[in-house]
């Protein structure tokens, strides 16, 4: 092949493939080779998700002792307590008896094994107590009084009124210590205790029905 034949083939070739890089870039990658890459391509980053957290809100009520609640039916499992009111002047009558003399002596009842205690009130001092109302048709205060440092000075006394008019319903003295029953036959009516003590360590009030009675409310 002559000299001027080749020179006229090598640029034929060449324009041939200025023509091919103009239509197709990527032509010439094909045609010589891909060119290695030295980085290699970056490892994904992992997403991380949490869960949300449940968040717990409110608080269990735990029963608290109301000193201003008032007995209406019959308590549960345990006799209720009555406390002292914190406002006494709420009461229409705020005094015992001037005489008390003839509530000293105890009424008789029946075998206290066939009486359930559904209520009572144990201090060491006097007081009014808040309203409380009663559901048995016929029931008994069975009364202790413990007088150990001064007994022959130990003086309790108590009046039971009621709420509404501060009318007296009964009432209740003991001397120099000991027990005493009290029948009432009053129901279903809001009603107070005026308690008076002098030289008493302690005494105790306990409100009982027969059982036939409990069994009924």
């Amino acid at each position: 092949m002559e000299t001027g034949d080749l020179v006229t083939l090598i640029g034929g070739f060449i324009v041939v493939l200025i023509v091919a890089v103009i239509i197709n870039p990527g032509s010439l990658v094909s045609l010589f080779g891909a060119r290695p890459s030295n980085s290699t391509p970056a490892s994904p980053v992992p997403v991380v998700t949490t869960a949300p957290v449940p968040v717990i809100s409110g608080t269990i009520p735990v029963p608290v002792p109301n000193p201003n609640a008032t007995l209406t039916s019959r308590p549960q499992n345990t006799p209720y307590r009555i406390y002292y009111t914190s406002n006494p002047f709420i009461h229409p009558v705020v005094t015992l008896p001037e005489n008390m003399n003839p509530y000293g002596t105890s009424d008789i009842t029946l075998n206290p094994t066939d009486y359930v205690t559904f209520a009572y009130i144990e201090e060491s001092r006097g007081g009014l107590t808040q309203n409380f109302t009663v559901p048995y048709g016929i029931w008994t205060m069975n009364i202790t009084v413990v007088a150990e440092r001064l007994p022959q000075y130990a003086v309790f006394r108590m009046a039971l009124r009621d709420a509404k008019t501060g009318a007296l319903i009964t009432g209740a003295e003991i001397v120099h210590g000991g027990t005493l029953f009290r029948n009432v036959q009053v129901s279903n009516t809001a009603m107070y205790l005026i308690i008076s003590t002098q030289n008493v360590d302690r005494f105790r009030i306990e409100l009982e029905t027969p059982d036939s009675y409990y069994e009924m409310v």
